[in-house]
């Protein structure tokens, strides 16, 4: 069995799997280094994993989850980065400071269509992220954004009067025309999304022509899943899959060797 860990600004996700289903799923604040220790200590006791992998975008607590990692597995996990020996080819400039989680989000685009089509992984969290992959499993880069939470902290921040807006109290089918100043920052935040996702859509076809197979993830996804012009297929953690799809890899990898 596999262990992926996807360390994220937010949260931290874990799964267990089996071959390629996912058996078991553990969420909590990537802050909650308790919440951590519990769960690893939990799944060595439940599960014989043989092989760790890790996507995080917090260097500060890499340390801390390796040492505990290694004193309940027994197992050194693998840090995914643009070193790491991927199915996929990485074209963009100074891929070193390419995150972990865009680079599995690419792996896990590329395992759906194998070559097929042009991929696009779009991930909706604390920040808004487009890969691109085109034919080939040729991963070019993408687009950065900022999430629905870090949008809302800033409206707040950086005004006098806004007040701050908990995005879990936010609706999918927010009016366009807001009738109070709630209401309009809802609009705000969702409807501007929306459009800007639409937008984006719309010239990645524009300047990458062909085929192009759409998928969506990320916490901020439901408040966009029913209303896209777009075909896509939604996957709920594509960072979780594209670490297995990376750790089997490896044993691909050595097998060829």
């Amino acid at each position: 069995m596999n262990l992926a860990i996807d360390i994220g600004n937010s949260f931290t996700h874990i799964a267990v799997f089996k071959d390629i289903k996912i058996v078991k799923t553990i969420s909590f604040s990537s802050e909650d280094k308790i919440k951590f220790l519990s769960n690893i200590r939990s799944i060595s006791k439940t599960y014989s994993v043989t092989k760790i992998g890790i996507s995080s975008v917090k260097p500060n607590l890499n340390k801390y989850v390796r040492v505990f990692i290694k004193k309940y597995f027994k197992i050194t996990p693998l840090i995914i980065n643009n070193k790491t020996n991927l199915p996929i080819r990485i074209k963009v400039e100074n891929s070193r400071t390419l995150g972990s989680d865009r680079i599995c989000n690419a792996v896990f685009g590329y395992y759906q269509n194998k070559d097929k089509t042009n991929v696009l992984v779009i991930d909706l969290g604390t920040a808004n992220k487009f890969d691109l992959l085109i034919k080939n499993g040729i991963y070019i880069g993408g687009i950065i954004a900022p999430g629905l939470n870090i949008s809302a902290i800033a409206l707040n921040l950086k005004t006098s009067k806004l007040p701050m807006v908990n995005i879990e109290n936010l609706k999918s089918n927010a009016p366009l025309i807001g009738k109070n100043t709630y209401e309009a920052i809802q609009s705000g935040l969702i409807n501007y999304m929306k459009a800007a996702i639409e937008g984006i859509v719309k010239n990645i076809k524009i300047n990458y022509p062909g085929k192009l197979r759409i998928y969506l993830s990320g916490g901020s996804a439901k408040f966009i899943k029913n209303s896209n012009s777009f075909r896509y297929k939604y996957c709920e953690n594509t960072v979780l899959y594209g670490i297995n799809y990376i750790l089997n890899y490896q044993k691909i990898k050595s097998a060829i060797l």
